[in-house]
């Protein structure tokens, strides 16, 4: 019973820091919050930031890990659904198992919102160090979806796939950190809260930029070659 406890124990307050160090990196990005700041909204010493994450970098990461795990489990998980159809993928499938899984959760429902929101803000600050983490937490599911994209559309080269996946990430944090923007914006008649109404303008729209033909013409090989050489 008491190891019980003490696990109980130790799982509340990791869970309790990780809840703090997402709202507050969310408010205010990661360089404008502290290991002290953290400590302060969960209730706790300080010093139990060292002990559970080793130093603020391995506490975002671990606010990554805890979502980002999940999510690309979902992603992949639907991208195999949808592979393993006659045929295979069709492009509008694979925006589909990448955006649904991220667009389906809940604002306000376990912290949800506040990683939204998170993933919006840490983009926006050049960071070689919130680079490094976001690449541990989401290399391999990006390439699958790049090796799946690139699939559907065998004339482009690496660099314009690229591109359109730079794109696609940058539509998703928009629409997932203004929802009430837009609400607002459009008097209520667009809601992106609203997932299957979000995935039914936005992979039509998404999906004809994925098709668009290449702006410029050279002699890099498309990346659906490249992938069959690795």
């Amino acid at each position: 019973m008491q190891d019980s406890e003490a696990r109980q124990a130790f799982d509340g307050t990791r869970q309790k820091l990780l809840s703090s160090a997402e709202r507050l990196f969310a408010e205010r990005g990661y360089t404008g919050v502290s290991v002290r700041d953290v400590a302060g909204m969960a209730g706790v010493n300080s010093a139990l930031v060292a002990y559970y994450f080793g130093n603020k970098r391995g506490l975002l990461s671990a606010v990554y890990l805890r979502h980002c795990l999940p999510l690309n489990q979902e992603r992949i998980h639907l991208l195999q659904k949808y592979e393993a159809t006659p045929g295979g993928a069709s492009l509008e499938q694979v925006l589909d198992a990448f955006l649904r899984p991220s667009l389906a959760v809940s604002p306000g429902n376990d912290g949800h919102a506040d990683y939204t929101r998170l993933r919006a803000i840490l983009s926006c600050e050049n960071s070689e160090l919130l680079n490094e983490v976001i690449a541990e937490h989401t290399g391999v599911a990006a390439s699958a979806f790049l090796a799946a994209f690139s699939r559907c559309l065998p004339y482009l080269s690496s660099k314009e796939i690229l591109w359109r996946f730079h794109f696609l990430i940058g539509t998703l944090y928009h629409t997932g950190s203004h929802v009430s923007r837009m609400v607002v914006l459009s008097g209520g008649v667009c809601n992106p809260g609203d997932v299957e109404e979000t995935l039914k303008q936005m992979i039509p729209f998404l999906a004809a930029g994925f098709r668009a033909s290449a702006p410029e013409s050279g002699t890099e090989a498309p990346l659906a070659q490249k992938l069959q050489a690795v």
